[in-house]
This record gives structure tokens, sequence and C-alpha cells, in this order.
């Protein structure tokens, strides 16, 4: 009997294998990108509030409610 058949069949296997674990690959680094993005996103979002209280924290009077302006005098 040939020899043939079984190499074949068994580079036939070991392509099939590479190939899955390539596909695999590529999903795993596509997946890890996803979540670095979603992560890159949340950290943005839970900076922009500091942020924007870093910029706009000197405004005065005008941050403050009127419930919380207390007064010497009655009204």
């Amino acid at each position: 009997m040939s020899r043939a058949p079984l190499v074949l069949s068994a580079a036939a296997i070991f392509c099939a294998s590479s190939f899955l674990a390539l596909a695999d690959e590529r999903r795993t680094v596509s997946s890890a990108v996803e979540r670095n993005e979603t992560a890159a996103m949340q950290r943005s979002a839970a900076r922009k509030p500091e942020h924007e209280y870093r910029l706009y924290r000197h405004r005065g009077y005008d941050e403050t409610k009127s419930a919380m302006i207390v007064s010497s005098h009655p009204v």
C-alpha cells in the first residue's frame, strides 16, 4: 500500500489545524482590540466630568443653587 494517501491526509489535517489556529488567533486579537477600545472609551467618559469641573470650577455664584444661598438678612 502506498504511503501517499497517508501523507496527504496528514498534510490536510495539519493545514486544517493551522488554519483553525490562525482563525482563532485573529478572533482573539480582534476581541482584545475591541475590549481595549471599550475600556479606553469608558476611561475617557469617566475623565470627562472631572475635566469639565477643572475647566469651569471658578464660575462663582452662578453654580450656587438659590436654596443654598444663606443670607444674613431675612427675605
